[in-house]
């Protein structure tokens, strides 16, 4: 694991401390004696997250030409294939999975880089099968917003629109809703370079359509160069 990505949380004290405000020592200290007893608890809390569901794409096709018992053994594959993914990825950040539906997987993460580590691990993995198997295309959709993390049911307006963007991603294509775009191409080295706008949708909550924007990926390398661009650029 690459620890140029874990902060000390002893010497973000000393330097929170360092920065305050000589009147307000007392009161710095405390908040972020607070922030590490929170760390320290490991607890998986509600919050601001972006949700990403990644599903497998032709299953029904696939299913009409081998059988059920071929189809639920891809996807099978591919689920676990989410897990490996995780393991594998050095996320820095709260990466959780939510559930399984059908031929989809739901997680929710901190960090958009770690989306895109988490993705680019997720297509190693599934193409270690396309030796004796069909390939597999998946489609992604990113959302952002708040999260009530009830078991496997988040109560979220936001994991709402997530699926409903479904139908609108291609296979292979990344796409976010602008909300999730906005906040997060300031976190890729091409920044908003490295998106398209690629139409716009009804989702409930807002007044107006909702801009789609997908990532660019120009081949099945281009993903994991992307990741490596950030790594680089942000060392």
């Amino acid at each position: 694991m690459d620890n140029r990505f874990y902060y000390d949380l002893d010497k973000i004290q000393t330097e929170f401390i360092k920065y305050a405000p000589a009147y307000a020592q007392r009161e710095a200290q405390e908040a972020i004696v607070k922030v590490m007893d929170l760390q320290k608890q490991g607890v998986i809390r509600d919050g601001l997250y972006y949700i990403v569901l990644v599903d497998l794409v032709s299953s029904t096709e696939y299913g009409a030409k081998h059988g059920n018992e071929e189809l639920a053994g891809r996807i099978q594959k591919f689920v676990t294939s989410s897990f490996n993914a995780l393991n594998d990825s050095e996320i820095r950040n709260v990466a959780l999975f939510i559930k399984e539906i059908g031929d989809a997987v739901l997680f929710v993460f901190q960090h958009f880089p770690d989306v895109l580590l988490w993705n680019s691990k997720f297509r190693e993995w599934l193409n270690l099968f396309e030796h004796n198997d069909e390939p597999y295309h998946i489609r992604t959709c990113v959302n952002i917003g708040e999260v009530f993390l009830q078991g496997v049911n988040p109560l979220s307006l936001a994991v709402s629109q997530t699926f409903k963007m479904e139908k609108r991603v291609d296979a292979d294509q990344v796409v976010l809703t602008e909300p999730a775009y906005l906040v997060a191409w300031p976190t890729v080295a091409r920044a908003y370079h490295g998106f398209a706008r690629i139409g716009s949708i009804k989702l409930d909550g807002f007044s107006a359509k909702v801009g789609l924007y997908q990532l660019q990926i120009h081949d099945k390398e281009d993903l994991e160069r992307i990741v490596k661009e950030r790594l680089d650029e942000n060392p």
